[in-house]
């Protein structure tokens, strides 16, 4: 006695790209609020202290897609000096870097979860 398993290619299909948006929804989505959350880290704990409070003010995250199956958090600073926080006197002004490893780890777990409520 074997099973017997019957389905419609076309309705496979449209469900596993129904699927597919949902989830790429989801990661922007999570993506979204999760740079807000980085940002806020970055600027909350940053290792300087503020003379004009420009450096502060323009750290920034932004959420890109550059291709379907890929989604970014940018962190960054916006004023020109930024690269010097971050690299001059042994980095010991760098926000950027260290936060990126800190958080790092927390989003990767919180897409795992995602993609596991997904299943």
């Amino acid at each position: 006695m074997g099973i017997r398993f019957r389905y419609r290619e076309s309705t496979l299909v449209k469900n596993l790209d129904r699927m597919a948006e949902r989830v790429g929804a989801a990661v922007l989505l999570y993506a979204g609020t999760k740079a807000k959350v980085i940002e806020g880290e970055m600027k909350t704990n940053r290792p300087w202290t503020d003379q004009t409070g420009a450096a502060k003010a323009r750290l920034n995250t932004s959420v890109s897609q550059p291709e379907s199956n890929i989604v970014r958090i940018t962190l960054a600073h916006g004023v020109d000096y930024g690269i010097w926080l971050e690299l001059a006197h042994e980095k010991n002004f760098a926000i950027v870097a260290p936060t990126l490893r800190k958080m790092a780890p927390e989003v990767i777990e919180d897409l795992k979860g995602i993609m596991g409520e997904m299943q």
